[in-house]
């Protein structure tokens, strides 16, 4: 299911959100009428009669207006942030849902382009697109004032939208290619930050710098580029409004000396064609920052049609856990070699199955394929007759449990990451788990226990710990299929018996077990043999009978040795005088 009707769903409410912002900003500019009024009815009525009441009158009607523009203008604000809030928070779940969800080209971007949305409508900047739809309303009210103060007034405005239309076009391809350059800079950072033991223990820090430098001194160029542009036409816009204030009031002050205008229009029409003009060189100044939003807001649009999340799908009983391999092919790029070619087979329920074969013949990619973590190019797998894609991913999780070969964690305690992050789960259940597989009494010596905080650079399990913990998460919730890829790599021999006994377990519970391994102390615990070479099946079968073959295969692929000849016989003696 595409996430665009979400997507559209939190959009109309966006809308309905603007409809209410448009009706204050409309109040709040109109309370600005309250000065120029004001003035008008200073240098109008109460200088020429000097009277204080009509002076105390008007003091507090204008008092009363700005007030009210105050509280329009905080809840015009108000209600920026929270419908901007409210969008992210309809999008955001669902938006790492679907981003997680996908086999490849997941973008950590879509989450920070919904950030960067929320903080463009929750701006100021934003709120004077609102003010705009006012702007012909003040120059009216400049042209009534005086006719050539409003000619003024408009050559002004004219002039400043032209700025700001130009320099959008100057400053727009600058902005895209900052935000690809700082794209890629950011990559590159993940890449350096997840090979930091690499780089610590082989002193790579100066090629790390120069690998990073050579994208990130673009960025900066690219960033001191497009700031200059903005920032010289955001200058150039204040400029202008002051320039343009300076010739409302020479033009005013022109038709006073001519009699046609008294000193208040001066300050009236300032301040309106101030007001007028002000969301223009709000907009302008902060052109950059509306800018990014609405590239943020393009990508966003785009990327919810790639997005999409399983629908409700129909419950199925709790499998009993029979795979079925149907002509399985890999491809992990388009124009790239399979990893898997052909891969047919059927794992019945309760067996526990051993994959066995050299490095880069396919296993930890069947492994993969088999949890339903990628999916294959081509054929299917089936578990209980339901092809695995089919099945609710959520359903899917609670019957399978798996072990990757990189074994992660979330920054949470231990029983929460036993617990797969169920927090709703009873807290029992981890450690009933822990302790059926055998690793309860190696959490209690932990700092916490089942409550220490798993965290890097605070504490975190060793290699062979870290496995155990990531065995215990498996068996968590008593799946029906339980696969595990390379579980012993970084055990000792008590961890390796823990395994040994988890495996029984599994077997006395009738689990479907599979278990990726390159040690043979695991294949005492399997009934079966799947050996792996080049991507295929070269044998599946009964432990004993695929060793036999295996070590049969071994011998007739030894040379064989010559038979050792005998040295040549030393020949008689033949002197002369013997018989």
């Amino acid at each position: 299911m595409s996430l665009r009707n979400d997507f559209e769903a939190a959009r109309a409410t966006l809308k309905q959100s603007f409809k209410k912002v448009a009706g204050y900003s409309l109040l709040s500019s109109l309370c600005v009428l309250a000065m120029p009024i004001y003035l008008a009815q200073v240098y109008n009525r109460v200088i020429p009669s000097h009277s204080l009441e009509t002076l105390v009158a008007i003091f507090v009607a204008a008092l009363v207006v700005l007030i009210s523009y105050a509280v329009f203008d905080a809840v015009r604000q108000y209600l920026l942030t929270r419908a901007a809030l409210h969008f992210e928070g309809e999008l955001a779940g669902l938006v790492l849902a679907g981003e997680m969800a996908r086999q490849s080209d997941t973008n950590k971007q879509t989450i920070n382009d919904l950030a960067v949305v929320r903080g463009t409508v929750a701006s100021s900047a934003f709120g004077a697109l609102f003010d705009l739809p006012a702007l012909p309303f003040f120059m009216l009210l400049v042209f009534l004032v005086h006719p050539v103060l409003g000619l003024v007034v408009l050559a002004g405005g004219a002039a400043l939208v032209a700025l700001a239309l130009y320099g959008n076009r100057r400053t727009g391809p600058m902005s895209e290619d900052l935000s690809r350059q700082v794209q890629l800079a950011s990559r590159r950072l993940e890449d350096l930050m997840a090979s930091q033991e690499l780089v610590r223990s082989q002193g790579l820090y100066r090629e790390s710098v120069k690998a990073w430098g050579r994208l990130y001194a673009p960025t900066l160029t690219d960033y001191l580029k497009s700031s200059i542009a903005s920032n010289s036409f955001s200058s150039a816009s204040k400029a202008g409004r002051q320039i343009l204030q300076i010739l409302i009031i020479g033009a005013g002050a022109l038709l006073v000396i001519d009699n046609q205008a008294n000193a208040g229009v001066i300050f009236a029409a300032s301040i309106l064609a101030g007001r007028a003009l002000a969301p223009v060189e709000m907009i302008i100044s902060t052109w950059r920052h509306l800018r990014g939003g609405q590239e943020a807001w393009a990508r966003l649009t785009a990327r919810m049609d790639e997005l999409t999340l399983p629908e409700n799908r129909t419950p199925l009983p709790r499998p009993k856990g029979r795979i079925e391999m149907d002509r399985l092919i890999y491809t992990p790029r388009p124009g790239q070699p399979p990893i898997l070619r052909g891969i047919s087979g059927t794992i019945q329920a309760g067996d526990c199955v051993a994959i066995i074969g050299p490095s880069g013949a396919g296993k930890s990619t069947l492994a993969r394929i088999l949890v339903g973590y990628i999916e294959p190019s081509h054929g299917k797998v089936a578990l209980d007759g339901q092809e695995l894609s089919v099945w609710d991913p959520v359903a899917r999780g609670l019957h399978v449990g798996y072990m990757p070969q990189q074994v992660n964690f979330f920054e949470a305690s231990i029983r929460e990451n036993i617990a797969r992050l169920r927090m709703d789960d009873d807290p029992a259940l981890a450690v009933q788990t822990a302790q059926s597989v055998g690793v309860h009494d190696m959490i209690l010596r932990f700092p916490e226990g089942y409550d220490t905080q798993l965290k890097r650079g605070a504490f975190w399990p060793s290699g062979g710990q870290a496995q155990l913990i990531a065995l215990t998460r498996a068996f968590y919730g008593s799946p029906s299929v339980l696969v595990l890829d390379e579980p012993n790599a970084a055990l000792d021999q008590l961890g390796e018996r823990i395994l040994h006994h988890a495996l029984k377990m599994a077997r006395a519970r009738g689990m479907t077990v599979v278990v990726v391994t390159q040690r043979p102390s695991l294949l005492q615990d399997v009934d079966k043999i799947i050996v792996m070479r080049g991507g295929e099946v070269s044998d599946f079968g009964p432990r004993d009978e695929v060793l036999q073959r295996q070590k049969d295969a071994a011998a007739k692929a030894l040379p064989r040795r010559a038979p050792k000849t005998p040295p040549p016989a030393a020949p008689a003696n033949t002197a002369s005088g013997e018989a």
